[in-house]
């Protein structure tokens, strides 16, 4: 069997970042422009999405908000996910984006401003994958090692930890299947290659 490979470069994944996408502003019934970045903080991942609501005064009315853009696999696709009825609560769909293409508001009648204007922010949770769907994990290669463990995971649990400051060269052979999403946490920056099967046989540095 063929596998691609992705390789990562550096501790990994970053931080959430709740406004990647659309900073702070009113929320409308419309399109929210250009997103303010394209791609996930890591170039080749995918992410949740994010939403939250800041209320100004009482709530508005408010609607939903539509979010296409493509997956792993490079398929479009698209979430919608409702505001919080709660100030400033943060809302996660469940749906995993490498790309964030437009972002939507929506409503049946609109929004319907009842104290100043509420304001929303579009972002993305910390969790990152490198695959979606099923596949094979063939193993792991370390190029280059830092003082941190290398944890891989999907969506059944953990598969394995690595452990600190693996020798340079060290291949890690599993041939398990993996499903739901495959994920490799870096707790420092190391540089590894995984060669796996799934929706993404590509590389990416960060």
């Amino acid at each position: 069997m063929g596998y691609g490979r992705t390789n990562l470069s550096g501790a990994q994944p970053a931080a959430a970042a709740v406004n990647r996408f659309v900073l702070s502003t009113n929320m409308v019934v419309g399109t929210y422009g250009a997103p303010a970045n394209a791609a996930m903080p890591e170039a080749n991942t995918a992410r949740l999405v994010t939403i939250t609501r800041t209320f100004a005064g009482a709530a508005d009315v408010a609607g939903t908000i539509t979010v296409t853009g493509t997956n792993l696999a490079g398929q479009t696709i698209t979430e919608i996910l409702a505001p919080s009825a709660v100030d400033a609560t943060l809302v996660t769909g469940t749906k995993w984006f490498r790309t964030v293409t437009s972002v939507f508001g929506t409503g049946t009648p609109g929004w319907s401003i009842v104290a100043g204007n509420d304001t929303i922010t579009v972002g993305c949770a910390a969790d990152a994958i490198i695959a979606e769907g099923s596949g094979v994990l063939h193993g792991i290669q370390i190029n280059t090692t830092a003082n941190g463990v290398i944890t891989v995971s999907d969506a059944a649990g953990t598969i394995a930890i690595l452990p600190v400051n693996v020798a340079v060269g060290t291949f890690y052979q599993w041939d398990v299947d993996w499903t739901g999403w495959l994920r490799v946490v870096m707790a420092a920056a190391s540089n590894v290659t995984v060669l796996h099967s799934g929706s993404l046989p590509s590389s990416y540095s960060l």
